[in-house]
């Protein structure tokens, strides 16, 4: 009896609270949103209601009939979420120095805000940079990390030897700096030069001086291939040194001969949390990675300059030596060629774009035999021992070394390798620990390049295919891990939830329409679904696409009591 009593008490409290609103859904409102499904980012059921959104923060959610506003937006058929989080782009080359940062291929999928200075690369001068954006305005808002590779580089030039001890400290007082002046956490891109010449003492120290500001430690590991797993035992190790929260950026499991190996990569996550460690990741939706083409070379080639490299390649031995542990390389991930291996930008020829590694091979073989690289593979190939008892594909392979070793010499290209099974993509998309990030800059409309897919289509394709269509998580749970998950991972307050007085970073979408249409031939096309994106109460996107307004913040890094991300 007393308990429906209690239940009868609260009934009507709840009743008379909808009815007699709080003061603040009493006032006029800037914008208001109606007759939405409210997918709050909490990864729970959703709700009907509407929104009421006065300077810039949500200030009533509940029956705003009859409530003035300014401009109401009649949702009815759609569902509301918050604004979704980016956490892995690229965006340092795209910030103006006299204009606004507009980041349209984000806007597009929903993003409101993002998080920059990825793999290793930043702005330097964090202050200056984060100045620089609320001067000029932007589109989206905009958080950073510090990269160790912009680090050394300031310190270092490309120098693969450790520091001396005045070198360390020079880079510690450059993560000081940044952490005091607003970034995250620092990131590191192992695989890249010249972060790859770094030993892991030397990540330790500069995580440490990351982990007394309690900032995230995001890694690019050393290796994603065959080498995967001792690649993320050193990125635990760093964090177990450190007492940092250790973040591993675009999980995957490179080649075939690491297809398979998703699940193994979790569990080695979730050993190393039980012990106590603080562990997220990030991962895009694609069986394709894109990156520069200086990954397929050894690194030690890169020590000191481009122009040291061409150098050394032009000694016959040298060359030899690239090509054989090129090769070894290829075939320890379980490649039979360089086919994987596409064109994404190449600015000296811009015919290759498009084609594989393979494909450039015999169309410069075909083009002219006697054209000066056809000469300098046959003079490569009468350098090599092996020459009079390689077969025919050996022969093939040597020559397409040999391609990616004069694209190379001539600036590299943008690569898009498709190296990834998508059975390991559905294995890593269902673990609850996982954020999404694009691993994107800002994609414009030259139409010679084909870049990644993932710039205009991350989000929408989590929900849209692997969320409704595939069923391997619910909608609002890739809502949750796309808002309030990485805004409590990386410690952004009072955004990745629909609450009042949070800031009102918002995405109104057609749950059953929503779906990326970017592919790898059609890389620039925007996702469909989409019908409104507010970031801090102004639209920057309509049914009429991106708008002129740009209303997005700065995003400093404040230090707090580390998150807690879900165990993968």
């Amino acid at each position: 009896m007393a308990l429906i009593l209690i239940g009868a008490v609260v009934g009507f409290f709840s009743l008379y609270k909808w009815i007699h609103p709080s003061p603040s859904c009493l006032a006029e409102f800037d914008l208001i949103i109606t007759g939405a499904e409210i997918i709050d980012g909490s990864g729970q059921e959703p709700f009907f209601a509407d929104i009421g959104i006065k300077d810039k923060r949500i200030r009533c959610i509940g029956d705003l009939a009859g409530a003035k506003s300014q401009r109401v937006i009649d949702a009815k058929g759609l569902s509301v979420a918050p604004g979704f989080i980016d956490v892995h782009t690229h965006v340092e080359r795209n910030v103006p120095t006299n204009s606004p940062f507009l980041a349209p291929n984000f806007v597009q999928q929903g993003v409101t805000t993002i998080i920059t200075g990825n793999c290793g690369r930043s702005f330097l001068d964090v202050a200056k940079f984060l100045k620089l954006l609320e001067a000029n305005g932007s589109q989206v808002n905009v958080a950073t990390l510090i990269g160790h590779n912009t680090v050394r580089q300031s310190v270092m030039k490309q120098s693969s030897s450790a520091p001396t001890p005045q070198q360390l400290q020079a880079m510690s007082s450059l993560v000081d700096s940044a952490m005091a002046d607003g970034a995250f956490g620092m990131s590191t891109g192992l695989v890249y030069i010249p972060g790859t010449f770094a030993k892991t003492d030397e990540i330790v120290a500069l995580a440490k001086r990351v982990a007394r500001r309690h900032g995230i430690y995001v890694s690019h590991i050393r290796d994603e291939a065959a080498k995967g797993e001792a690649a993320i035992r050193e990125a635990l190790a760093v964090g177990e040194k450190t007492g940092a929260h250790v973040h591993i950026s675009h999980f995957k499991a490179q080649g075939p001969n690491q297809w398979g190996a998703a699940r193994a990569r979790l569990d080695l996550l979730k050993s190393a949390q039980t012990l106590g460690q603080t562990i997220s990741l990030d991962q895009y939706p694609y069986n394709a990675s894109s990156t520069g083409l200086a990954v397929l070379l050894p690194s030690w080639l890169s020590d000191g300059s481009l122009g040291n490299a061409q150098r050394k390649l032009s000694d016959p031995a040298t060359r030899a030596r690239v090509r054989k542990e090129m090769l070894a390389q290829l075939r320890d991930n379980g490649w039979n060629d360089y086919s994987f291996a596409r064109i994404a930008y190449c600015q000296f020829d811009r015919s290759l774009i498009g084609l594989n590694i393979a494909e450039v091979t015999e169309k410069r073989n075909a083009a002219d035999a006697t054209s000066h690289h056809a000469n300098a593979v046959k003079a490569a190939l009468r350098h090599s021992a092996a020459t009079k008892s390689e077969t025919e594909v050996e022969s093939k392979l040597l020559q397409q070394a040999d391609t990616v070793i004069d694209l190379y010499t001539h600036g590299g290209a943008q690569m898009v390798f498709f190296d990834m099974d998508e059975d390991d993509i559905e294995t890593i998309i269902k673990n609850p620990a996982v954020m999404f990030g694009s691993d994107s800059s800002v994609r414009g409309e030259d139409g010679s390049a084909r870049p990644h897919p993932r710039g205009f289509g991350t989000f929408p394709r989590v929900i849209g295919l692997y969320a409704r269509d595939k069923g391997l998580l619910s909608v609002e749970e890739a809502v949750h891990r796309m808002t309030s998950l990485p805004a409590t991972t990386f410690g952004i307050g009072e955004r990745g939830y629909i609450r009042v007085n949070y800031w009102a970073d918002l995405v109104i979408f057609d749950r059953n329409r929503i779906l990326d249409r970017a592919t790898y031939e059609e890389p620039l096309s925007a996702p469909d679904g989409i019908s409104y994106v507010i970031v801090n109460g102004s639209i920057v996107l309509d049914q009429n696409g991106p708008t002129t307004i740009n209303p997005g913040m700065v995003i400093r890094h404040v230090a707090q009591s580390e998150a807690q991300p879900a165990t993968p």
